[in-house]
């Protein structure tokens, strides 16, 4: 577990508390933002380690360059990269399954499994793990580990959020995280936290 004061200076997500370190109680954490005036987005949430939920279901949205190495089929995926009709809700670490277009229940097999999102480039395009291949129009499900939280809020510019009570973390089960998005963080303007 980070103790006493972590400084996060970038739109992120930092494990707090997680399986190999063994801590399963936290007394409070305050959340200080620095910046003058602008508000830091956060997510402090538990997440559990063994059950996953769909956070998406969407279709491959690339009618070119692919050719199938069984029946010749053009347009797709054979890159580590995937354009698809949406990404909403998609994050980094998702886990993600194609599925046969015409036959919905029928999974593509990989090269690698599990496939993983390593990055999100923009609304509709993300990188991949390995590479993948899927037809144009194949069912893309992205999943990710459960998650329960604790509090997803602004935190207004100069402003300090306490919250006490942290349920306790099983950590051979889940972890706890927090993910801050957008403002001004920086160096020199960090988003402070005090575990105690």
């Amino acid at each position: 577990m980070q103790t006493g004061l972590t400084n996060i200076t970038s739109a992120t997500t930092t494990t707090l508390v997680d399986e190999d370190l063994r801590t399963t109680s936290i007394g409070s954490i305050a959340m200080t933002n620095t910046h003058a005036s602008t508000a830091v987005t956060v997510e402090l949430y538990v997440q559990d380690r063994t059950n996953t939920v769909e956070v998406l279901s969407t279709l491959v949205d690339r009618a070119e360059s692919y050719t199938s190495p069984t029946d010749g089929e053009s347009g797709g995926l054979d890159t580590n990269v995937g354009r698809f009709d949406s990404l909403a809700n998609v994050e980094v670490g998702n886990e993600v399954v194609f599925y046969d277009p015409l036959n919905t229940t029928a999974i593509l097999p990989q090269i690698e499994d599990p496939i993983t999102v390593t990055s999100l480039t923009s609304t509709n395009v993300c990188e991949f793990s390995s590479i993948v291949m899927a037809p144009d129009n194949a069912v893309v499900k992205f999943y990710q580990l459960e998650k329960g939280y604790i509090v997803k809020t602004d935190i207004p510019g100069q402003t300090t959020l306490v919250v006490d009570n942290i349920p306790t973390i099983n950590n051979k089960k889940s972890t706890l995280k927090i993910k801050t998005t957008g403002a001004g963080l920086a160096v020199a303007t960090p988003l402070t936290l005090n575990i105690t």
